[in-house]
């Protein structure tokens, strides 16, 4: 007989070990394999990423991945979500938070982007890693694209454009012209290593934006 018995094994449900609840300690891992992923596929990229490399970064086992994941894709999806989550989260406080008119909120709508997009870990994963993986990825991103461009005209219509009064399928379109135009900007900023002022991207996009809500306050038939 030993002195020693062996540690419980973890079960899922309401069971702690050392006095953390064992559904509490899986999510911790996680969380861990995620915070992980999003440094590795924001850095050298998720077609770079093996197994071993994540798994020896993280300082956890391959069991504890399939934990939680059945593949490094549904890893990916995991930081993809988050990182757009915790985006939309940052842009709702600042856009609730900024002064009224149009302009001012616009403008800081920008600037909560083009600050997200400073991170090149997020610019790398949200527009660039999750490009050509699958069909299941590419259609997540497009959502992802189109609940972007139907956010921006939401609020250009909570600060009194008009977008009701003109044709829906054609504000559609003008929502996703507007967020392209968006998105495009800080992508070559990314790509351009920084090289411009972040208070010039947010006044250079901010530009296209005022243009275009000039044209949406002209009633539809009348020039």
């Amino acid at each position: 007989m030993t002195d020693n018995p062996t540690p419980p094994i973890e079960s899922t449900g309401s069971r702690t070990y050392s006095g953390i609840a064992v559904s509490e300690r899986a999510a911790n891992r996680r969380q861990r394999f995620v915070e992980t992923g999003i440094e590795l596929f924001g850095t050298v990229g998720y077609h770079a990423t093996t197994m071993r490399t994540l798994i020896a970064a993280t300082g956890l086992t391959n069991r504890y991945f399939y934990e939680s994941f059945e593949t490094l894709e549904d890893l990916l999806v995991a930081c993809y979500e988050e990182l757009i989550g915790d985006y939309r989260a940052r842009l709702n406080g600042v856009m609730n938070g900024a002064p009224g008119g149009v302009e001012a909120r616009t403008r800081a709508g920008l600037a909560c982007f083009f600050e997200a997009m400073s991170d090149p870990r997020f610019a790398k994963i949200t527009h660039s890693e999750v490009l050509g993986v699958s069909p299941r990825v590419d259609a997540l991103y497009l959502q992802s694209a189109s609940d972007f461009a139907a956010l921006m005209m939401e609020f250009l219509t909570s600060d009194g454009v008009p977008i009701a009064s003109h044709d829906p399928r054609e504000m559609q379109l003008v929502g996703t012209a507007l967020a392209g135009s968006v998105m495009h900007t800080g992508m070559l900023w990314v790509r351009s290593h920084y090289e411009l002022p972040i208070e010039l991207v947010v006044e250079a996009t901010l530009k296209v934006i005022l243009g275009t809500v000039s044209q949406l306050r002209v009633a539809p038939g009348t020039s």
